[in-house]
């Protein structure tokens, strides 16, 4: 078993230092970025901190990824920027991170936001998804252009291959991902799967997209068997990524 120890994670601070946290946890090939319209509405009100998981954004890359030590990475990074009980939001693979830090009890946080996830495994894979950005030959890509077009090959969904390419960035002269593809790649059982099944007590709402499958009729019997204090809400017309 690995002893190394937890990441700090980039994070992206607005609104008063003062007013109640909210930290917000990206899904899978996403990154703090996705969230900037939610964080800027919220931080009207709160100190909103959007944090990159590990392998993703901005973060420090590892070879290990499950949930247990990217619950650790959010607690440290939480604990170095000082932030006293927030309210933990996340979606799809943050949710599960999310949630790992309630059920593993440690942080004291002042309440769940999990979006579009329940704490079950999930069979399918996003393998076409790795398969296409790492079909990429970032040495002779121009542009995000040549790199859409490439991708649409393997994804025929605009949208998607648009999430996705949002993890390109060049340097200097050449294009690269700020994703760790081979990591995920070979973490992506642990990061589908979902082990903890401590209870906790932690108030929390669960919000399932209406046209979703993720959160189905064994999911919403785990979220209620695994937390007492839960709520679950549908907005009706979106998918998973809901936000």
């Amino acid at each position: 078993m690995s002893t190394s120890p937890p990441l700090i994670l980039s994070a992206i601070q607005e609104g008063d230092p003062g007013a109640p946290a909210v930290v917000i946890l990206h899904g899978l090939f996403g990154s703090s970025t996705n969230w900037r319209g939610v964080s800027r509405n919220l931080s009207r009100r709160y100190h909103v901190v959007a944090m990159d998981l590990r392998n993703h954004g901005d973060s420090p890359w590892s070879e290990e990824m499950d949930y247990p030590k990217m619950a650790g990475d959010v607690v440290h990074t939480i604990e170095r920027l000082g932030i006293v009980r927030p309210v933990l939001i996340g979606h799809s693979m943050g949710g599960k991170a999310a949630m790992a830090v309630a059920q593993l009890d440690l942080n004291p946080i002042s309440g769940l936001v999990v979006a579009d996830i329940a704490p079950v495994p999930y069979r399918h894979d996003h393998e076409e998804f790795i398969a296409a950005m790492e079909s990429l030959d970032l040495g002779t890509i121009k542009s995000r252009g040549d790199a859409d077009r490439l991708m649409a090959a393997h994804i025929s969904e605009t949208g998607v291959r648009q999430f996705l390419l949002q993890n390109l960035v060049r340097d200097k002269e050449a294009y690269r991902w700020r994703i760790h593809i081979e990591a995920i790649r070979r973490n992506l059982p642990e990061l589908l799967d979902w082990k903890i099944t401590r209870p906790s007590d932690q108030t929390a709402l669960f919000i399932a997209g209406g046209q979703s499958p993720y959160i189905n009729s064994s999911g919403r019997d785990a979220i209620h068997t695994l937390y007492s204090r839960a709520t679950i809400e549908t907005i009706g017309g979106v998918g998973h990524w809901l936000h």
